[in-house]
C-alpha cells in the first residue's frame, strides 16, 4: 500500500473529489492510522471509512432512504401476524398448520427470516428459489410493505448503487480497499460500487493463510475477473517479490521467519484470566521487538471488560475497541418500567412505574404510594385475577376511600391501545409521555419516526409496537477509560474480525473456551427438515453462481449480478482461517489464555476450545488433559500471586475498604454473638416497633428481614409470593368468618352443620358472582382457572365447616377477633411484647359479652388451607419451629383481655377430630422462649439465621445485598445471641 500513499497523500487536500480508504472496522483504520504515523506522513485529506459509513455515502448521493433495521423487523413481524389474523390462529385457539408455524416464528423471531432474505439478496438469488412455500405468503406481503413504505433491504440498496454508479460521474478521486476477504461476501455489490465510483480506485487482497477455501479463491478470482490479473506483492525475508499470481503453501512456509513463543495461561475464573493477560501484556511490552501488541478476544463481554480494567490497573495505555455501555436518555428505571407495564398491565408493574418516578409527587400530588400498594394488594387478594382493568372496575365500586384512591390513580394513568395502527400508536405514546413529563423522550421519538409510518395502514398487536419502540429507544454510548482511549497506542483491545490483516509483533488471544471461536453458528427460521433443504440449496447456489473466470482455468468468479451465499460450514471454515491467520500473523510472541470454570455454572469445569488443545498439543507434542489444565492454572495463580508480591506499590486499603473487611470478619467470627454488623443496634432504639404475630413467626427463620423491615423501613418487593395461595386463604378466611354472622368482636351461637354449610356456600356464591359483574363490565370473559381456584376454595372451607360442627361442648363462637391492644401484652413478670393480629375462631362455653373476652374456658384455632398436622407434644419444638407460635401469643392475649383458661387448636383438613391440642398453662411453662423474644424486641439485636435462599422451601428475598455465610457458622452465632431460641439439631430443616 505503501506506493498508493505515495502518490495520493501529496495532492489528495486538493483534489475536488474526496479520497478514500475503504477498511472492514475502525480497528483496520487505526491501524493504518499508526503505520503513517510511524513512517512521518501524514494523512490529511484522506476519509477511511467502513462499509456503513460507505453505504451512507451512496445513500446521500443517490437520494435512497437507508431503512433501520428496527423498522424492517417490525415490518416483517406485522406481515406474519397478518397472516395469523386472516387464518384466525392469532391466539393459538386451533391447531396451527405448516404456514401458520412459519408465521408464529417470524412473529416472535423477525430477524432470523430478515437476515437470510439480506443474505439471499447478496448472493443474488430469489427467496422463491429456496422451496419454501409456507414463507412465500409472508415474504410477498413483507415485500409489499416494503415498497408502500419506500423501503428496500441493504442488500438490494447495495446493487442498485452498484449499477447506477457504473458509468457514470466519479464520486471519489482516488480509491484503496483493503483488509476485505471471503468473510466479506456480504459488501460485495458494495465494493464494486465503490470502485466504479472512483476515478482511480486500488484493491489489495490479501493471500489466505492455511488451506484455501472455495469462497476465499472465488473472492480473489471475482476481483481479477472485475479489475484484470492481480500484482503479487510478496514480502520475503530478503525483500524478494514473487511473481507468480499464487503461492504454495510450502513456498510461504520456507519464506517465513523462525516461529514465535507460545505461551499458555489458564484462570481459574473470567478474573484471574483477566489478571493473567495484563501481566502477559507487561511482559511482552519489555521486549524491545513489541511494536505493536493485539490482545483479542472473541466478542465484546465480560471478559474484554475486565482485561481493561486490568489495563488501566497496571497504566498501560492502550486503545479499547469495545469500550463500555453508558445508559443514555431511556436507559433509566422508569422508562423500563413504563415498557413492563405496557406489556401487562399489572399490579407489580404498576407499582414498579410509580416507584421509579423521579418526580411522582409533580405527577400525581395525592397519592400515597404506601397506601396504594396495600389497598391495591388486598384488592387483589379478593378477586386473584391481576388485570389492572377489573381492579379499576372493583375499586370504583367500592364506597372505601382507599379504594377509590386506587381507581382515581388507575384511571391517570395511560394504556396504550391493544390494537392500532402506527400513527394511533405513536399519538397514544405521546401522549402518555406528555402525562408522565417526559418532553424529551417524547422529542426523540418523533426524531426516529419519519414519514414511512403514515404508509403502515394496518393495524397490529401491541406487543409488536412495544418490541419496536424498545429497539429504537435504546441510547447507549460508548466510553473508554482515559488509559483506553488512545487510538495509537502499542496495546490493542479488539476481535478476531478487527485485528484480522494488521501487522502485529505479539497477539494475546483470550477467552479461548469451548464454543467462543469459531462463533456458535445462529438459529434458523426454519424447522429442521426445512433447515436441512435449505442447506441444502446454500450448496446448489453456491455451485451454481461460480464459474471459471477469463484467467483461466482453476480460476473461478461469481457470475454477473451473484456473490456467494456463505452457509455454517462456509462461514466455519472462513473462521478458523482468520484465527490461524492471525496466529501467523504475530512475528515475536503469542499467547493463549482460557478459564478453568465458567462463572454461569461455576460448579463445572469448562473445556478449552479446540483451537486452544491444538496449538498446545503442536507446541508440546502431547494432548492438553485435565490434569494439564489444572496444572497451567496453578502456574499462573503462583505467577500473578508473585506479581503481586513484587508490586512497587502497596495497596491500601481505604477507611471504607477497610471498614468492610472488618464488618466480613465480624459476621464470619463463630465465637460471638451478633453485633452491630450483624442486623442489630448498639444500644437499645429510641422506639419498639409493633410486630404483627406472623412477624414474630418469622424471627425466629429470618429475623434479619423482620429487622429490616421494621426497623430500616425497607422490604423486598411483594413480586414472588404464591398469590393463588393468599387469595385462597383469604377466601376460606372470609367465608368461615360468615358463619357467625360477621359482626365484629361478638360472640354468636354454633349453627348446625346444614346450617354452616348453606352460610359457606351462600358466601361463596356472592364471590363467585362478584367477580363475573367484573369481568363482563370490563368485557372480559371469567377464565377457567379462576373457576377452578373457586371451586377447590369452596371443597376446603365446607371441609373446614364439616369439622367445625363437631365441636361439642362449645356452643358460642366469635370469628376473626382482632387483637390490636395499644398497651403491651404481659407474659411474665417484667416481660412483655407489643403485637396485633387477627384470632381465626374463638369458641366458648359460655355467652360472653360483646368486645369482651372474659369466659371461664376458650378455645382458639387457627384455621390452615394446607397440609398441617395438629399439634402434638412437645410443645417446645411446636414453638421453635413456628406451627404454635401464633396461637401461644394469641392465648396470652385473651388471657391479658380476661380469659381464665385457655386452650388452642390448629384446624385444618388432615386434623381429625377437632378438639383441644394445647392449653395455655402449656404455653405458659415455655416462658423463656417468649421472653427471648421480649429481648429481641426491645434491644434490636436480631441477628441473621436461616439461609440467604433455600431449597427446599419459599424464601423471601432480601431488600438489601446480602452475603451468603455458612450456615454452621449462624447457628453458632444464634445459639450465643438467642439461647433460648435454639432448636435440637434433629429438628432442623431449612
Amino acid at each position: 500500500m505503501r506506493p498508493w500513499f505515495e502518490a495520493v497523500l501529496p495532492a489528495t487536500w486538493k483534489e475536488p473529489l474526496p479520497s478514500l480508504v475503504v477498511v472492514p472496522t475502525r480497528g483496520h483504520a487505526l491501524g493504518l492510522k499508526a503505520r503513517l504515523l510511524r513512517d512521518g506522513r501524514s494523512h490529511l485529506g484522506l476519509r477511511f471509512v467502513t462499509p456503513t459509513a460507505l453505504r451512507e455515502i451512496f445513500a446521500a448521493a443517490l437520494g435512497q432512504q437507508l431503512p433501520w433495521r428496527e423498522h424492517l423487523r417490525l415490518l416483517l413481524a406485522v406481515s406474519a401476524e397478518e397472516i395469523l389474523r386472516k387464518a384466525g390462529n392469532l391466539s393459538g385457539e386451533r391447531d396451527l398448520n405448516v404456514d401458520d408455524l412459519a408465521a408464529k416464528a417470524v412473529f416472535r423471531a423477525p430477524d432470523h427470516l430478515l437476515r437470510t432474505l439480506d443474505r439471499l439478496e447478496t448472493a443474488g438469488w430469489d427467496f422463491e428459489d429456496l422451496q419454501l412455500p409456507s414463507f412465500q405468503p409472508l415474504v410477498r406481503r413483507f415485500r409489499e410493505h416494503l415498497d408502500a413504505c419506500d423501503f428496500d433491504l441493504v442488500a438490494r440498496i447495495d446493487r442498485n448503487a452498484a449499477a447506477q454508479t457504473n458509468g457514470h460521474l466519479p464520486l471519489f478521486s482516488n480509491l484503496l480497499i483493503t483488509g476485505f476477504d471471503a468473510a466479506h461476501w456480504p459488501y460485495w455489490f458494495l465494493l464494486r460500487a465503490a470502485v466504479s465510483a472512483a476515478r482511480a480506485a486500488t484493491v489489495v487482497l490479501e493471500y489466505p493463510h492455511g488451506d484455501l477455501s472455495n469462497a476465499d479463491a472465488c473472492w480473489i478470482g471475482s476481483w481479477e475477473e472485475m479489475l484484470g490479473e492481480a500484482v503479487p506483492v510478496f514480502d520475503a525475508p530478503h525483500d524478494s517479490i514473487a511473481t507468480d499470481s499464487l503461492f504454495s503453501e510450502a513456498e510461504m512456509r520456507a519464506a517465513r521467519l523462525p516461529a514465535p513463543a507460545r505461551h499458555f495461561v489458564v484462570g481459574a475464573d473470567t478474573t484471574e484470566q483477566a489478571n493473567a493477560v495484563g501481566l502477559l501484556c507487561l511482559r511482552f511490552l519489555a521486549e524491545k521487538s513489541c511494536t505493536r501488541l493485539a490482545v483479542v478476544v472473541p466478542s465484546a463481554g465480560s471478559l474484554s471488560r475486565l482485561i481493561e480494567v486490568a489495563l488501566t490497573k497496571l497504566e498501560i495505555p492502550h486503545n479499547d475497541g469495545f469500550g463500555h455501555p453508558v445508559p443514555g436518555l431511556f436507559e433509566s428505571a422508569e422508562w423500563r418500567a413504563w415498557l413492563q407495564l405496557q406489556h401487562g398491565p399489572r399490579v407489580n408493574s404498576l407499582l414498579q412505574l410509580l416507584n421509579a418516578l423521579p418526580h411522582r409527587e409533580e405527577i400525581f400530588p395525592s397519592l400515597s404510594l404506601t397506601r396504594l400498594e396495600r389497598t391495591i394488594r388486598s384488592a387483589l387478594a379478593e378477586i386473584l385475577i391481576d388485570d389492572l382493568d377489573l381492579l379499576l372496575q372493583f375499586c370504583a365500586a367500592d364506597s372505601d376511600g382507599r379504594k377509590q384512591e386506587v381507581a382515581t390513580t388507575l384511571r391517570s394513568v395511560l394504556f396504550l391501545p391493544a390494537r392500532a395502527t402506527m400513527p394511533g400508536f405513536l399519538e397514544a405514546t405521546r401522549h402518555a409521555f406528555t402525562d408522565l413529563g417526559w418532553v424529551q423522550h417524547g422529542a426523540e421519538l418523533l426524531q426516529h419516526a419519519g414519514a414511512w409510518t403514515t404508509a403502515v395502514g394496518v393495524d397490529f398487536s401491541r406487543t409488536l409496537f412495544l418490541r419496536w419502540l424498545e429497539e429504537i429507544s435504546s441510547s447507549f454510548g460508548a466510553a473508554r477509560a482515559p488509559l483506553g482511549d488512545h487510538p495509537y497506542a502499542r496495546v490493542q483491545l479488539l476481535t478476531i474480525a478487527q485485528a484480522q490483516g494488521q501487522e502485529w509483533s505479539h497477539v494475546i488471544f483470550a477467552g479461548l473456551n469451548e464454543g467462543s471461536w469459531p462463533p456458535a453458528e445462529a438459529g434458523e427460521f426454519a424447522r429442521d427438515q426445512e433447515i436441512e433443504t435449505f442447506n441444502r440449496g446454500i450448496q446448489k447456489l453456491n455451485r451454481r453462481a461460480a464459474r471459471e473466470g477469463r484467467q483461466g482455468e482453476g480460476h473461478t468468479s461469481v457470475r454477473d449480478n451473484h456473490s456467494l451465499y456463505l452457509g455454517p460450514a462456509e462461514r466455519r471454515q472462513i473462521a478458523l482461517r482468520q484465527f490461524q491467520s492471525l496466529v501467523d500473523s504475530a512475528t515475536d510472541g503469542v499467547a493463549l489464555g482460557a478459564s478453568l470454570v465458567q462463572e454461569s455454572a461455576p460448579e463445572r469445569l469448562w473445556n478449552p476450545s479446540e483451537l486452544f488443545t491444538r496449538l498446545y498439543q503442536q507446541t508440546h507434542r502431547q494432548p492438553l488433559t485435565q490434569s494439564a489444565m489444572g496444572s497451567l492454572q496453578r502456574v499462573t495463580k503462583g505467577w500473578l500471586k508473585e506479581a503481586r508480591s513484587l508490586a512497587n506499590k502497596s495497596e491500601q486499603l481505604s477507611v471504607s475498604v477497610g471498614q468492610t473487611r472488618l464488618a466480613y470478619d465480624e459476621r464470619r467470627c463463630p465465637s460471638a454473638a451478633a453485633g452491630e454488623y450483624d442486623f442489630a443496634f448498639r444500644s437499645e432504639p429510641s422506639s419498639i416497633p409493633i410486630l404483627s404475630v406472623s412477624e414474630f413467626e418469622k424471627l425466629l427463620s429470618s429475623p434479619a428481614l423482620v429487622w429490616m423491615k421494621k426497623y430500616l423501613g425497607v422490604a423486598a418487593a411483594d413480586e414472588s409470593a404464591d398469590l393463588w395461595a393468599t387469595s385462597t386463604g383469604k377466601w376460606i378466611h372470609d367465608w368461615l368468618a360468615r358463619i357467625a354472622g360477621g359482626t365484629e368482636k361478638t360472640f354468636a351461637r354454633l349453627p348446625a352443620a346444614s346450617e354452616i354449610d348453606r352460610r359457606i356456600c351462600a358466601a361463596a356464591e356472592q364471590k363467585q358472582a362478584e367477580v363475573t359483574r367484573l369481568c363482563q363490565a370490563a368485557g372480559k370473559p371469567l377464565p377457567d382457572w379462576w373457576i377452578s381456584g373457586w371451586r377447590n376454595a369452596l371443597f376446603l372451607a365446607r371441609s373446614l365447616g364439616e369439622k367445625l360442627a363437631t365441636a361439642e361442648g362449645w356452643p358460642w363462637m366469635a370469628a376473626e377477633w382482632k387483637i390490636d391492644q395499644d398497651l403491651p401484652v404481659e407474659v411474665a413478670d417484667d416481660v412483655t411484647l407489643s403485637y396485633r393480629g387477627r384470632i381465626d375462631l374463638l369458641l366458648a362455653r359460655h355467652e360472653t359479652a360483646a368486645g369482651l373476652l372474659e369466659a371461664d374456658e376458650l378455645w382458639i384455632i387457627d384455621y390452615k388451607t394446607g397440609a398441617k398436622k395438629a399439634l402434638k407434644p412437645p410443645l417446645r419444638k411446636k414453638l421453635l419451629d413456628g406451627s404454635a407460635l401464633q396461637l401461644g401469643l394469641y392465648a396470652f392475649a385473651a388471657r391479658a383481655l380476661g380469659a381464665d383458661r385457655t386452650w388452642i387448636s390448629l384446624l385444618s383438613p388432615l386434623v381429625r377430630p377437632i378438639e383441644p391440642q394445647f392449653s395455655g398453662a402449656d404455653i405458659a411453662a415455655e416462658v423463656d422462649i417468649f421472653a427471648e423474644l421480649s429481648r429481641m424486641q426491645q434491644t434490636g439485636i436480631f441477628g441473621m439465621h436461616g439461609p440467604l435462599r433455600s431449597a427446599y422451601r419459599f424464601a423471601e428475598d432480601y431488600p438489601l445485598a446480602t452475603l451468603v455465610i455458612d450456615p454452621d457458622i449462624l447457628e453458632q452465632r444464634w445459639e450465643l445471641t438467642h439461647p433460648a431460641l435454639v432448636r435440637d439439631e434433629e429438628d432442623i430443616f431449612w
